[in-house]
């Protein structure tokens, strides 16, 4: 399973939940999602990067480019 958080233009961090630990039914869902948390930053000039969950999961992480009006 390939996870992708998206940042915007002009961000820098990011706050996600990872999906793959939400997924697995071990323990509550309050537990899980506390589990499930992953902050991370990319540069502004920087417009892919990777991440990994507590768990190990992988996460790609996109920034989206905007095109400028014409």
């Amino acid at each position: 399973m390939t996870q992708i958080a998206y940042v915007g233009p002009g961000e820098t961090t990011f706050s996600v939940r990872c999906e793959e630990c939400l997924a697995v039914e071990q323990g509550t869902f309050p537990a899980r999602v506390r589990q499930a948390h992953v902050d991370g930053a990319l540069r502004e000039d920087v417009d892919v990067g990777f991440r990994s969950c507590p768990h190990g999961h992988r996460l790609v992480v996109r920034r989206i480019r905007i095109a400028p009006a014409a």
